[in-house]
């Protein structure tokens, strides 16, 4: 059997870092491991809860644009409840990267320092990389310092054609939702962190007591390194 894994990637914010911070979060999977049965119970307690299978899209269901245009702030509050929820049972792990508009200046930087970052997560563990036949990358190419750093970085260090650049329909991978998510909940962390989160962001977690509790500590379980 093939030993593949599966990267799903994201990104929150603007590569000029004209919004103060870059972060991009990338889900590692086993293909193997079973994502299909928390999925159908995630999708069973949508039901049970008269609430619509919406993909999962922080920041369009903390200010109910979109999908989310016509969804009451209860019912937006109740999804990603429930979107947490299947965050924790799927079998998965992360790691994130982050930028600030402090040192990293323009596009050409961030490109450059994704790079090197990708390049030394792999390097520091790249036994476990080196004993993959493939890995599975699905990005969307929305910020191409990202596709560029990503393509530059795992092809270097791998030395190898097992990188397997793929398609990636936000909607129909549930695993890019989650990407998604794990960009959400790192990025109200830091709101949080300053002592400068927002009613939006209050309304949905809570205080700082509760986001902690409730959701960072239960993402960072995930965290690849």
């Amino acid at each position: 059997m093939t030993n593949r894994l599966n990267l799903h990637i994201d990104e929150t914010g603007n590569q000029d870092l004209s919004e103060g911070i870059y972060l991009i979060a990338v889900v590692l999977h086993d293909h193997v491991a079973d994502i299909a049965t928390p999925i159908e119970q995630y999708r069973k307690r949508l039901a049970e809860s008269a609430l619509d299978d919406i993909p999962f899209h922080g920041k369009d269901l903390l200010h109910g644009n979109e999908a989310y245009r016509s969804v009451s702030p209860g019912d937006r509050k109740r999804l990603l409840a429930q979107f947490s929820r299947l965050v924790r049972t799927l079998p998965f792990s992360y790691f994130s990267l982050r930028y600030d508009a402090s040192d990293t200046h323009n596009k050409i930087e961030l490109e450059s320092k994704i790079r090197r970052d990708l390049a030394a997560l792999v390097f520091d563990h790249l036994a476990f990389f080196q004993g993959l036949d493939t890995i599975s990358v699905y990005y969307d190419d929305g910020q191409s310092a990202v596709s560029v750093a990503l393509h530059d970085a795992l092809d270097f260090v791998l030395a190898k054609n097992v990188a397997d650049y793929r398609d990636a329909n936000h909607s129909a991978r549930r695993l890019l939702q989650v990407a998604d998510y794990v960009c959400t909940i790192e990025r109200a962390a830091l709101a949080y962190d300053a002592g400068n989160q927002s009613r939006t962001l209050e309304r949905f977690f809570g205080n700082r007591r509760n986001f902690t509790q409730s959701f960072m500590k239960q993402l960072a379980r995930k965290r690849f390194c």
